[in-house]
């Protein structure tokens, strides 16, 4: 507390963090190699020492599982309609990116971020697994009936594994050597940049696409986020809804899992296809974790209320 009484607000280090990773990976073009080795261990080990904050014992409940599928329905349904919407004034290449990014499941980085933004974990741990075993049928099934490809579900199998499975396994040992807060959430936040840093960096060829459809695809992209977001939380506050509940509830409403997209336009499309296919994507990248540095900037506030 401070001398006037009022509670001293912590410095926003996360905010700070991801502002600097996607100017930085702008100006320096990322990693000169590696960039999806390098992505794929800083998330694993982000996901690791946020599992390693709570316990699992109590875990599946009548009230996560409630949690739970409000969030499948807030991602899969509203995020995702929201996507395929605003998809509609874009052709052929952009709009193969709008789909892939509406099939696709949440970000991983849920899950660190409702740690940091003090959110209740295990809300966000149950429903991301969910949601994951989900979209290993829904993200093809969606891909298929609006592009009429079809993909492999191995990517899927893949980051379900190694960024949820393995990281919850290891969580348990980093767990019992009782690592203090201050440094774990150091941790988080290197890997935070090193992820931002690096998909930023490697697709930063977007600045340079048709500056219209650029503005535009930023505008949506922007209402598309912020919009279902704020509404989880004015809605959720309006009737009483515990903001450690809330917090998990607005960041499946409005992130997406944007670097597999990007992996899988590349998969896809031929190369001249899958670098515009990207851009929404790249672009939600940002956008995503703008509204990121808006909640933590604002989650002391919030919580005071």
């Amino acid at each position: 507390m401070s001398e006037s009484g009022e509670t001293k607000r912590p410095f926003p280090l996360l905010s700070i963090t991801i502002i600097l990773a996607i100017i930085a990976g702008i100006i320096s073009g990322g990693y000169p190699c590696y960039t999806s080795e390098i992505s794929t261990v800083s998330l694993f080990l982000a996901m690791t020492f946020s599992l390693a904050s709570i316990s699992f014992r109590r875990i599946i409940s009548r009230d996560t599982l409630k949690i739970s599928v409000y969030s499948i329905i807030l991602n899969y349904g509203v995020l995702s309609g929201l996507i395929l919407l605003i998809s509609l004034p874009f052709e052929n290449g952009l709009k193969y990116g709008f789909v892939m990014m509406a099939a696709v499941p949440p970000a991983i980085m849920v899950m660190p971020l409702t740690n940091i933004l003090k959110g209740r974990a295990e809300y966000a741990l149950l429903s991301i697994s969910l949601i994951y075993m989900l979209s290993i049928i829904l993200t093809p099934l969606i891909v298929y009936l609006l592009l009429g490809e079809k993909i492999d579900s191995t990517n899927l199998v893949f980051t379900t594994f190694v960024l949820i499975v393995l990281p919850l396994l290891l969580s348990r040992v980093v767990r019992r050597l009782k690592i203090s807060k201050r440094t774990s959430e150091m941790v988080i936040n290197i890997c935070f940049f090193l992820l931002i840093f690096g998909i930023i960096g490697k697709n930063r060829g977007f600045l340079f696409y048709n500056l219209n459809d650029i503005l535009m695809i930023t505008f949506l992209t922007i209402v598309r986020t912020f919009g279902p977001g704020l509404g989880v939380l004015r809605i959720g506050r309006a009737m009483k809804v515990s903001m450690d509940k809330l917090i998990p509830l607005s960041l499946f409403s409005s992130f997406k899992n944007d670097g597999l997209a990007i992996l899988l336009c590349i998969s896809l499309f031929p190369q001249e296809i899958a670098y515009i296919a990207s851009i929404p994507c790249i672009l939600a990248v940002i956008i995503e974790m703008s509204w990121a540095v808006y909640l933590e900037v604002m989650s002391v506030n919030i919580n005071k209320e």
